[in-house]
């Protein structure tokens, strides 16, 4: 696989990792009428689209990356999976959380790349995916998307504008339609940290509450400051209590608002919380960059990296969450 690692696409932020690779050719053939019963009983769930799905408990699931994640950390086994799970080394993505990649078929690690003959071959009973926008599921491509709606249900979580412990709930309420046991010792004890890990990062943000934070995402022609209201975890931030800057003149997408690296200083701030998914350009990738390089908080050191599209888990948030606590303390206190 070949990164294209600045090639970010009019969404911004949004596809930091859709340019991490080649975009694969995609055939087509009929669908599967043909499917495995469902087990474990019965099952009713209606998704942000509002459709509604009734009837037997579907057990083979393949789910967008970050939607297996957060299942899986609430117990429910995927049997594929499609989206970034594997870097160009071959390591789990962090977007993967804890999936184990040996159990799931990939049917694809880009954006773009969906196999739609893997996925028909898995004889599917569900395919989930959260959206960012309308009726988008992320992740399957749109000229695909009639095609694959035809050979299982599909569940959509939307996630714009939405608190993160919202998000959480979205997948905890699927998980348990889908027959997990959300109150297991071991999700009791994941939500106890959460909840330790959520109030010792809002002490911290309290602690920092003269400090200006601006969360971006960086490409090689262009600075994505985030709009803090759209996402989740941003979002969620700015109630604990984080001065989040907020951009003036987001794009349509009502994610970001894209500044040329000529206008990479509009927004001051102290700190600047930096994307560090495979395709975002990193502080490492940025060295050579003057305008980065003068930007008050890269000079004072106070960077602290982030991932927009950290898996609506408990587990996973309260890794996030101690991450930026430890930035927002040491900074706090410089």
């Amino acid at each position: 696989m070949t990164p294209l690692r600045n090639q970010l696409s009019r969404r911004g932020f949004l596809l930091g990792t859709a340019g991490a690779g080649a975009l694969a050719a995609l055939t087509a053939c009929g669908y599967q009428d043909d499917k495995a019963a469902g087990g474990g009983g019965t099952w009713t769930f209606t998704d942000d689209r509002g459709r509604k799905l009734e009837g037997e408990r579907p057990t083979r699931i393949v789910a967008q990356v970050t939607a297996a994640a957060a299942l899986w950390d609430f117990g429910v086994r995927p049997i594929g999976v499609f989206g970034p799970s594997k870097l160009p080394d071959g390591k789990p993505d962090p977007q993967v959380g804890a999936v184990d990649l040996n159990t799931v078929t990939s049917l694809g690690n880009v954006w773009g790349e969906f196999n739609y003959d893997k996925y028909v071959s898995l004889n599917p009973q569900l395919l989930i995916s959260v959206m960012y926008l309308p009726d988008e599921l992320w992740y399957v491509p749109k000229e695909q998307a009639p095609q694959i709606d035809k050979v299982a249900p599909s569940v959509g979580l939307q996630l714009k504008e939405i608190a993160m412990p919202d998000g959480i709930a979205k997948f905890a309420a699927l998980a348990k339609a889908l027959g997990a046991d959300v109150d297991a010792p071991a999700v009791t004890q994941a939500k106890a940290a959460y909840e330790r890990a959520n109030a010792e990062f809002a002490a911290a943000a309290k602690k920092a509450s003269g400090l200006k934070v601006l969360a971006v995402s960086a490409a090689k022609d262009a600075l994505w400051a985030i709009y803090p209201p759209a996402l989740p975890i941003t979002n969620h931030l700015t109630k604990q209590g984080l001065h989040l800057v907020v951009p003036e003149n987001p794009d349509s997408t009502g994610f970001y608002e894209q500044l040329s690296w000529e206008n990479a200083g509009r927004y001051p701030a102290d700190v600047i919380l930096y994307d560090n998914r495979f395709g975002a350009l990193t502080p490492n990738d940025l060295t050579g960059n003057p305008t980065w390089s003068q930007l008050p908080a890269v000079k004072a050191g106070r960077l602290i990296g982030w991932n927009s599209e950290t898996p609506f888990s408990y587990q996973r948030y309260t890794e996030l969450l101690t991450t930026l606590t430890t930035g927002l303390t040491r900074f706090a206190g410089a």
